[in-house]
């Protein structure tokens, strides 16, 4: 493997010639530049991004925390942050938080002590010391936030997509398709980031004329920290469906839950949508191959992540006058499960 040493050697220059070339930084004469263009070329010579940190303090490494490997949607998220990050010479490290605030905090200090350039945030939790300590670390270096902050007096970067209204939306599509008990699958309790959908899905039944019914909402116990989300829609559905009065539709948080509602309701036997509809949320690419196809509140996941990636680079590299507070609308795309 060739060296910085070995390209200054061939192009008959010294070393620190060669680190202005590949760095950027300072004049060099274009004779002398082509020189060590070439001699890079032939050596088949890559610069070490180590050695180029020390001197740009850049480590090209981005990090991206995720509370959980099994959710579909953090993968998707993560193709568009990588394809941004490739096209930029970065590299993206994944880091499985598991759902615990605890290890957040702790991934993110080991971060910083790695000197990775920025840090995508994504969460469950809306917990105060965490949203206190990546705010203040905000502040410190570049971090976008991937998830709703209530307290609107916290200034952070973010990028994310809507969810009170389109589920308002989703709720008075299915009472307009005759549809009157709608019931509703819940993420467990910890997972606080997506509760403004179901208090969309609340809305919309009150705009419909339709009372909130608590006997037709599953949530999954806090205590059951181990199911994946294919095992609460699951759950949810047989609970929901061996009521004395079960729903005709059920709107669920994610739509591996809704995959797995439809499971359910597949093997005993109920007709989608004839006798129960359902509509999810996130549009992962498992809602085109379920059986039948999955209605669903489309998030531009891939998008979004382009975007996260987008804005941390350019807070990298010293930008300020950047609109770095995105909220992309969802889109309501209707498929075999209700229709």
């Amino acid at each position: 493997m060739s060296t910085i040493l070995d390209v200054a050697k061939l192009a008959g220059v010294s070393r620190s010639t060669v680190s202005r070339v590949i760095s950027g930084n300072g004049v060099v004469k274009s004779e002398t530049r082509d020189k060590i263009l070439h001699a890079i070329e032939n050596l088949n010579y890559s610069p070490s991004y180590f050695a180029q940190g020390i001197k740009t303090g850049k480590t090209k490494m981005l990090a991206m925390l995720i509370p959980d490997y099994s959710n579909l949607y953090y993968g998707e998220m993560y193709r568009g942050i990588e394809q941004v990050a490739l096209e930029n010479g970065y590299m993206v490290m994944i880091c499985n938080t598991d759902k615990s605030s605890t290890r957040e905090r702790i991934y993110a200090e080991e971060l910083r002590k790695r000197e990775v350039d920025g840090i995508i945030y994504n969460t469950y939790k809306r917990n105060k010391d965490n949203i206190d300590y990546f705010t203040k670390l905000s502040k410190q270096m570049p971090v976008i936030f991937m998830d709703y902050i209530d307290d609107k007096d916290i200034d952070v970067p973010y990028v994310l997509s809507e969810g009170f209204e389109s589920s308002k939306k989703a709720a008075r599509y299915l009472v307009s398709k005759g549809k009157r008990r709608i019931g509703y699958i819940r993420v467990p309790p910890y997972i606080s980031v997506v509760q403004h959908r179901y208090e969309g899905y609340k809305q919309g039944l009150i705009e419909s004329g339709i009372e909130p019914d608590e006997e037709l909402v599953y949530q999954c116990p806090d205590n059951e920290v181990g199911k994946t989300h294919l095992d609460v829609g699951f759950e949810g559905a047989l609970f929901l469906m061996n009521k004395p009065n079960p729903p005709d539709a059920i709107m669920t948080s994610t739509d591996i839950m809704a995959v797995g509602a439809i499971k359910y309701l597949n093997g005993a036997g109920y007709k989608i949508p004839g006798d129960v509809s359902v509509v999810g949320f996130d549009d992962i690419a498992l809602a085109t191959i379920v059986e039948p196809s999955l209605t669903t509140i489309s998030q531009p996941t891939r998008k979004i992540g382009e975007v996260a990636a987008r804005i941390l680079l350019a807070k990298i590299n010293g930008e300020n006058d950047i609109e770095d507070q995105i909220i992309f609308e969802p889109e309501f795309i209707v498929r075999g499960s209700t229709d």
